[in-house]
């Protein structure tokens, strides 16, 4: 069975190629045998760590070749049906999607977040081109009803998780991370992930500066050792380094480049998570880390309210009280939190077997046609 894979990797997407990392994985588990190929912006490096076949994401020559190979073309996971950042990334991966089946290919849209799609004309097309999949999963509650909604064929969809839910850290890899970046361990340790989400400068700086107040307050009331998560480097930094800047006391930052595997580690090790980046949150959750979501995208809400755990929008702009007062709730019922955390992932988790157990349906199928 050939696979080609479609999604936002080779960027240096800590979360994205996590969720690589957990569909090779099970693919692989189920079916030693399956030959896999990935569309990659770093295909060397991809082939490299995935231990797959990769090509340029870019080469219409290669890519074609690829889709007339395949017995499957699968899309996700990720969030890749858009038109927040911009239509190019939207139009690129539905264009695949319309190829695969110019081909007369199987198409999966494997456990994907969805949406939002602004433009009426992004709208129209996604509903046209994506109801000619064999199978669609998507990994939220709300990305659920969002495709119901566009008018997605309901006997095609089907409700997931993240397969990232799958992959479970490695014993002593995160204790051994921090200490070789020179992080203490004497106290209880605060990760903090952020990344840049808003055009409106204004807002992003009374946010950083308000995050920055907070984590103040609390390495001063409750003895925390902040740590920054660099989740996509160098696009990350900038804004971490702005967060320290307004900070009056000491914070570290993990300057590694992190595979997800170390990252997840990490995060495990933590006791408490403020996140911004939504894989930062996953992995706060398979680790049962209380979290509070800084909820910059839908995505991040649509993860929260599956794991029963708050969210913040940042906009409007967050001020200290409102800010301070939800993660010390988070703090005053942590214990209550990690036996939620503990019980939801484990529901997750069965959800994201789904992902395979369905795609495991449509090889079948696909293995009984005359060749």
């Amino acid at each position: 069975m050939k696979i080609l894979i479609s999604g936002y990797y080779g960027f240096g997407n800590v979360g994205d190629e996590a969720v690589l990392e957990a569909v090779v994985g099970e693919l692989k588990r189920r079916d030693p045998e399956v030959e896999i190929t990935v569309l990659s912006a770093s295909f060397n490096l991809t082939a490299e760590m995935a231990k797959v076949r990769a090509i340029p994401r870019y080469h219409f020559l290669k890519i074609l070749g690829e889709v007339f190979r395949a017995d499957i073309f699968l899309s996700g996971g990720g969030t890749l049906f858009q038109d927040v950042t911009s239509s190019r990334s939207f139009w690129y991966y539905l264009s695949l999607v319309f190829l695969a089946r110019i081909f007369r290919k199987k198409v999966v849209v494997f456990a994907q977040g969805f949406g939002p799609l602004r433009r009426k004309i992004n709208r129209f097309f996604a509903r046209l081109i994506l109801n000619q999949a064999k199978l669609i999963t998507v990994r939220d509650e709300d990305a659920y009803l969002e495709m119901k909604k566009l008018g997605i064929n309901s006997s095609l969809l089907h409700l997931t998780a993240d397969p990232t839910f799958l992959l479970t850290p490695e014993a002593g890899l995160g204790r051994k991370i921090l200490c070789l970046e020179s992080v203490p361990l004497d106290r209880p340790l605060l990760g903090i992930s952020v990344r840049k989400f808003s055009k409106n400068l204004e807002l992003e700086e009374k946010f950083f500066k308000v995050l920055a107040q907070v984590i103040d307050h609390l390495v001063c009331t409750y003895h925390y050792q902040p740590v920054f998560l660099p989740f996509q480097c160098p696009e990350d930094m900038g804004e971490i380094s702005r967060v320290i800047s307004y900070m009056s006391q000491e914070a570290k930052m993990i300057f590694r480049i992190c595979r997800p595997q170390e990252m997840l580690a990490i995060i495990s090790q933590l006791d408490l998570l403020l996140g911004m980046r939504l894989h930062a949150l996953v992995f706060a959750a398979i680790s049962c880390v209380p979290c509070l979501a800084l909820a910059y995208d839908p995505k991040v809400s649509g993860l929260m309210n599956d794991l029963g755990q708050p969210a913040l929008s940042l906009e409007p702009a967050l001020d200290f009280e409102k800010l301070k007062s939800e993660i010390e709730k988070v703090i005053n019922n942590k214990e209550a939190v990690k036996s939620q955390l503990a019980v939801k992932k484990e529901k997750l988790r069965q959800q994201a077997q789904l992902n395979f157990d369905l795609l495991s349906n449509l090889i079948k199928e696909k293995m009984k046609e005359p060749k």
